[in-house]
């Protein structure tokens, strides 16, 4: 597997990891927890939602009515060059010559990538496959394919539902949640102060990594963050030089919140 395509599927299983110690939390604070929006979708790899068999045998009353805004979440729609998300507010443009993924070809990176996360730990496979349960993925779009072994730029977009009962408020305290997680994991990243960067009228937390390609490159990430209707929505943007790193630019300069 190249080094691009290691890079670009670790990416979005960091993103999607559950923060770690939410996990104890909830577990002593399940009585204060029943007031929070359940997460009851899943979404699947067509782009449907199914809903977990015990909210189907639930019948709705007054502690449920928070988890009734979660129902029109949607994982927009991508075409070729654009990507728009009514839900979460947002549009974007990307070249027309790029490849891909929507939520279908996500999830199965995802898949294929949890085991080289994991390895033999099974706690950590827990927390994966719990945090994919939370997740939406909702855009992959990069200049080669990811299996080709060329270096290039990237853009991703995924969403992850969070709680305050978590500890997570803003994009920041869920990218601070990423880099325990990288530095756990002992991923090879040289990691950069957070900052904040406005994109398409909206403030965001970012986060920034680098790590040697192994061919005298640099490959950069910019993980950014904000919260949005629950959920803690995310940019990943790859790039390895000066002229990757402008159509990266582009794609930001593209990007627009209602």
């Amino acid at each position: 597997m190249s080094i691009m395509k290691k890079t670009s599927l670790f990416a979005m299983l960091i993103m999607v990891m559950l923060v770690v110690a939410a996990c104890g939390q909830k577990a002593d604070n399940n009585e204060k927890d029943s007031n929070e929006p359940a997460a009851t979708e899943t979404t699947t790899g067509a782009g449907e939602t199914k809903t977990d068999d015990k909210d189907k045998t639930e019948t709705p009353n007054e502690d449920n009515k928070e988890s009734s805004k979660t129902e029109n979440v949607e994982l927009g729609t991508t075409e070729k060059g654009s990507y728009t998300n009514d839900y979460f507010g947002v549009s974007l443009k990307f070249p027309e010559t790029w490849e891909y993924q929507d939520a279908e070809g996500m999830n199965e990176l995802t898949n294929a990538s949890s085991e080289a996360i994991a390895g033999d730990d099974e706690t950590k496979k827990k927390q994966l496959e719990l945090s994919q349960t939370k997740t939406l993925n909702l855009l992959m779009a990069s200049q080669y394919p990811l299996d080709g072994g060329q270096l290039g730029p990237s853009a991703m977009a995924i969403a992850e539902k969070v709680s305050l009962l978590q500890g997570v408020r803003t994009g920041e305290d869920y990218l601070k949640a990423t880099k325990k997680f990288m530095e756990d994991s002992n991923f090879p990243y040289d990691y950069q102060d957070f900052t904040k960067e406005t994109i398409g009228g909206k403030e965001m937390d970012l986060m920034e990594v680098k790590i040697d390609a192994g061919d005298g490159s640099t490959i950069t990430q910019e993980y950014m963050s904000t919260i949005i209707n629950g959920y803690a929505f995310n940019f990943i943007f790859t790039y390895v030089d000066d002229a990757s790193k402008s159509e990266i630019e582009k794609i930001k300069k593209s990007i627009q919140f209602k």
